[in-house]
């Protein structure tokens, strides 16, 4: 039985939540998992037909150079849109204007506000007049090479059935405008596979680049298990004469194992990682009924850690974020990221990745540690460098200064991608934490590479009325 909108919005009273938390965490998730081609939100709301002239005035503040929406707000607007598919808005540039706020609030969001945005934002994605709109702002932006967030940009665009966005997610698959806008596609071709949103003529192509893209061994840690997990999926007429080619992946065994199950490691040896969290988090845990025994938490935390989609861990870490288990499951991940024996394992940089939702204060110090210690795995320093910008807490201009310094030096004597990467990774974190005063110091040195400049830049160019609106 789904539980209705106005239990949820009941249970964040009665547990003393910020209003639509809860809802929130629903609607991403529900939206992830449901086809794509209905605007309205999975989670029904009671139809509103008070204050007509609502829409009107929130139209008005999205058009405003001054004015802002809260996350709620955006709800809001995109809600009653999706109930009103035929809807005119004059002049038709409204939709426009609309989507290209909406995407750069998105994108400089983080937590509860960036779900609202993400979910209103795929709502845009399936209207039947907006869409065209959407779809548009998401491939103008990934277009631009100033710009600095790229793979959810991409992504997105999995939200939307139209031609136009099949389009540009093959696009940027084939002549892609950097790396991470290829993962993006990638990222989104998951769920328009299984949706079946490309056409017996796109086929082919996607099926050739996902071969490229598998014997990549340059992009081992993010592209090559996606795009193995890709062909895996692929409908059983086009995996047929794909697997013929895919023996030379057997050496690798996690390539291999995602081509077997679909997952980053085999049963056994996840199984006793995930029963010893499991076991961790719920041994803490006030328990009304003796012998409780929760299913649900070991497959997510196997969805969370071995999914080899990104998207499918982070919809996981989401599920886990919304209940009581956040907290000591957070300490139990730094705990296992404080072992430097397990740091080499494949797995490690998920944990990082989960603790951008999971992690508090005290975890945020664990990541820190990560991205400036000698001797890291590279997958780890990359992955603490792109998660500092979400977990929570914050960093003194301290550690920003003497982490930057650190990979900016190791770059200038080996030129070696993995600090150039955490280079990138902390210059998203200061424009995450909106620390502009680091950013322009970045901005203007010298010695950083010339991609970190401008992404310095960027960021310092975002303009405050998206900075202060991405927040509420």
């Amino acid at each position: 039985m789904r539980v209705p909108y106005l239990a949820i919005r009941r249970y964040e009273e009665l547990l003393g939540l910020a209003s639509h938390s809860l809802v929130a965490l629903v609607d991403t998730i529900y939206r992830y998992v449901v086809p794509t081609g209905d605007a309205r939100p999975v989670l029904a709301r009671i139809p509103d037909r008070a204050a007509p002239d609502r829409m009107g005035d929130l139209l008005d503040r999205v058009g405003s150079s001054t004015a802002t929406l809260t996350g709620v707000e955006w709800d809001e607007l995109t809600r009653r849109l999706a109930a009103a598919p035929d809807v005119v808005i004059a002049p038709h540039r409204a939709w426009a204007d609309m989507a290209e706020r909406l995407l750069s609030e998105t994108i400089v969001a983080d937590g509860i506000p960036w779900m609202q945005r993400y979910e209103a934002l795929s709502r845009l994605l399936a209207h039947p007049i907006g869409q065209q709109a959407a779809v548009a702002a998401c491939a103008g932006l990934a277009a631009d090479r100033t710009n600095q967030v790229f793979v959810e940009t991409v992504s997105a665009l999995d939200a939307s059935a139209h031609p136009d966005a099949n389009m540009h997610v093959l696009h940027q698959l084939v002549d892609p405008t950097n790396e991470r806008a290829q993962y993006g596609a990638l990222l989104a071709s998951v769920r328009k596979l299984r949706f079946g949103h490309f056409t017996d003529v796109q086929m082919p192509r996607l099926v050739a680049v996902l071969h490229e893209l598998t014997f990549d061994a340059t992009r081992q840690y993010d592209v090559q298990p996606l795009a193995v997990e890709l062909l895996r999926r692929l409908p059983k007429t086009a995996s047929a004469a794909s697997r013929n080619r895919l023996s030379a992946i057997a050496a690798d065994p996690t390539l291999h194992q995602v081509l077997s199950t679909g997952r980053l490691a085999d049963v056994e040896a996840s199984s006793k990682l995930i029963d010893r969290i499991t076991h961790a988090a719920i041994s803490v845990m006030p328990r009304d009924v003796p012998h409780f025994r929760d299913d649900v938490l070991p497959a997510l935390l196997d969805e969370m850690l071995f999914s080899p989609v990104f998207d499918v861990r982070l919809q996981a870490a989401i599920a886990v974020s919304g209940t009581p288990y956040r907290l000591p499951l957070a300490a139990e991940l730094a705990e296992e990221l404080g072992d430097p024996a397990k740091l080499s394992a494949p797995v490690a940089p998920a944990m990082i990745e989960a603790l951008r939702l999971l992690g508090g204060p005290e975890q945020r110090a664990v990541v820190e540690r990560l991205i400036a210690a000698s001797g890291m795995p590279a997958p780890v320093t990359v992955a603490a460098a792109q998660a500092i910008g979400h977990v929570g807490g914050r960093s003194d201009d301290q550690f920003w200064r003497q982490a930057i310094a650190y990979h900016a030096r190791l770059w200038q004597r080996t030129r070696l991608p993995t600090h150039a990467a955490a280079l990138n990774g902390l210059t998203y974190g200061l424009g995450m934490n909106r620390n502009r005063a680091l950013l322009q110091l970045l901005r203007a040195d010298g010695r950083a590479p010339e991609q970190v400049r401008s992404a310095a830049s960027w960021w310092c160019n975002v303009s405050q009325v998206v900075y202060e609106g991405a927040n509420r």
